[in-house]
């Protein structure tokens, strides 16, 4: 222990660089727990779709989505999402939720879709870039849903 103290304090910064990444890696392994929403891949994804009849609701703009676009999916934009639009689908809280994003910011996502009572909100790990690179399926139908 005294070897440790005398290290420490003989090395500063390299011990404060030692802790600032173990606070990191400490921080990023524990993430997903305190996310009210879980980060999945594409595999995870499709049994969801096939076991439990997920919803895959792509809130990507209407450009992106019209330039392919996982099947049966419904796009709406980030914008869109409000009380009218979700008792329109008709969401209950047993149904899981597949959100396609463009963006990082999962928490403002979490927090439209938790405000509204749904709480099986997953995200597609990197999108539609992730499915397209695996060559799984898409289509380009035009969204019927907010027509």
């Amino acid at each position: 222990m005294q070897d440790a103290l005398f290290f420490i304090s003989n090395n500063l910064v390299l011990s404060l660089i030692w802790l600032f990444f173990l606070i990191l890696i400490f921080f990023l392994s524990t993430k997903n727990m305190f996310l009210k929403s879980k980060i999945i891949n594409n595999f995870h994804a499709i049994n969801l779709i096939n076991q439990k009849k997920a919803i895959i609701v792509d809130t990507r703009s209407v450009e992106l989505y019209d330039s392919g676009h996982i099947i049966n999916a419904i796009n709406i934009p980030f914008n869109n999402i409000c009380r009218k639009t979700i008792k329109k689908l008709s969401l209950s809280r047993s149904v899981p939720i597949i959100l396609i994003i463009d963006s990082l910011e999962y928490n403002k996502y979490i927090k439209k879709f938790t405000k509204y009572g749904l709480d099986k909100v997953y995200f597609l790990k990197n999108g539609m870039n992730s499915w397209n690179s695996e060559n799984l399926p898409t289509t380009f139908k035009k969204n019927i849903f907010l027509k």
